[in-house]
């Protein structure tokens, strides 16, 4: 399978993986909405089990150095975090975006009953 090997200033936080078919992702943020801050997450969706998985949330500060290594291997680590796809939540994020921008172009919508 296809991991992630991810470090932080040189010490290795995990091998992420998913088995099968799968999203696999590596995000740094950086938000100074009130007040700044930065984090690391590595997580995915493991579509066969339809749950998120999650290895690290890490916060972050000026300075620090992420590298991520694409390997392939048998094993990976065990996630930390499990949670159920909720398809709802989804579908009304899809409304939502898709409401702010309607707005955006100065569209009108017309839900149906």
């Amino acid at each position: 399978m296809r991991t992630f090997e991810v470090f932080l200033n040189k010490k290795r936080l995990c091998i992420a993986g998913i088995d099968g078919d799968c999203v696999l992702s590596a995000i740094v943020n950086y938000v100074s909405i009130k007040r700044a801050r930065s984090n690391l997450i590595v997580g995915g969706l493991n579509t066969v089990k339809d749950e998120h998985v999650r290895w690290v949330n890490h916060d972050l500060r000026v300075g620090d150095e992420i590298r991520i290594r694409i390997v392939k291997r048998s094993r990976a680590d065990k996630p930390v975090e499990r949670f159920p796809r909720d398809r709802s939540i989804e579908v009304e994020s899809m409304k939502r975006h898709v409401r702010e921008y309607a707005k955006q172009l100065g569209w009108e919508i017309k839900e149906s009953a």
